[in-house]
């Protein structure tokens, strides 16, 4: 397997039922699965849903997985040997679906990105998928859904909350995966909101997001100066808006920088 994807396969069969049990499937579901591995949460899936695209791109995961699906009947059950970052998926798909993947650590951010796009340029795939299910690193879990004045709170957070609500529905121990990370992994659920709040410039708001962050301890007045004609005006925004200038980026929520946003903009 080579080093880059870091695939672990979830091997406990009680965490196997948890996680399917915990993502309300119905019958006439259509599963995106990224990074099908094995092939062992594939099958359960395929038990419940009407059908799953299976996506993986690892050659000798690959055989693995098309010679454990050989052994059973499933007939709603498509292998798609792609790179997920690559794939064109409202073109392979194109109906609506849902999404479920036990994904590396380390492209988790991208996997993320691919799904829901960046603040300024949402992904077309939202008008495809409604619930996403992922297996994250833990720490990574808790980033997704944190609140402000917590050291898990960043720009990842807001991405993510912008889009969705995101739940971390349980926590999964280092030794049910084969072979074994270092660290736990969380289960999180993302349901992507219907309408997406009201932004005059989306670029604008990602860039005080991004700005702020870069110096997430400083005073917003200090942090987000460098956006203003001078400090005076961001002092005048933040009065309007009843915020103190005394607060620090990261005690901001998504609502306080899409009210700044749009207070900002002319």
């Amino acid at each position: 397997m080579k080093k880059s994807f870091g695939q672990n396969f979830l091997i406990d069969k009680s965490y196997q039922e948890k996680v399917v049990d915990s993502m309300n499937l119905k019958p006439t579901d259509i599963i995106l699965e990224v990074g099908a591995g094995s092939g062992i949460m594939t099958t359960l899936l395929a038990e419940k849903v009407k059908k799953v695209y299976a996506v993986e791109v690892e050659r000798d995961v690959l055989k693995l997985l098309k010679h454990n699906l050989s052994k059973n009947s499933f007939k709603n059950i498509e292998i798609i040997e792609s790179d997920f970052l690559k794939l064109d998926i409202k073109k392979t798909i194109g109906v609506p679906f849902k999404v479920f993947g036990n994904i590396p650590y380390n492209i988790s951010s991208k996997i993320l990105l691919k799904l829901f796009g960046e603040i300024d340029s949402p992904s077309e795939l939202l008008t495809l998928f409604k619930e996403s299910y992922l297996m994250v690193q833990y720490e990574v879990g808790k980033r997704l859904v944190a609140n402000p004045s917590t050291k898990e709170y960043s720009p990842l957070t807001l991405l993510v909350q912008y889009f969705s609500v995101p739940k971390l529905l349980f926590k999964v121990p280092r030794n049910v995966f084969k072979p074994a990370p270092k660290v736990d992994s969380a289960f999180v659920s993302f349901d992507v909101k219907e309408k997406l709040p009201y932004v005059k410039a989306p670029s604008l708001l990602k860039k005080i997001i991004r700005t702020g962050f870069q110096q997430r301890r400083k005073k917003i007045i200090n942090s987000l100066s460098k956006l203003f004609a001078n400090k005076q005006i961001l002092i005048q925004t933040l009065k309007r808006l009843e915020l103190s200038d005394e607060l620090r980026v990261d005690m901001l929520s998504l609502e306080d920088f899409i009210r700044i946003a749009n207070q900002s903009y002319a």
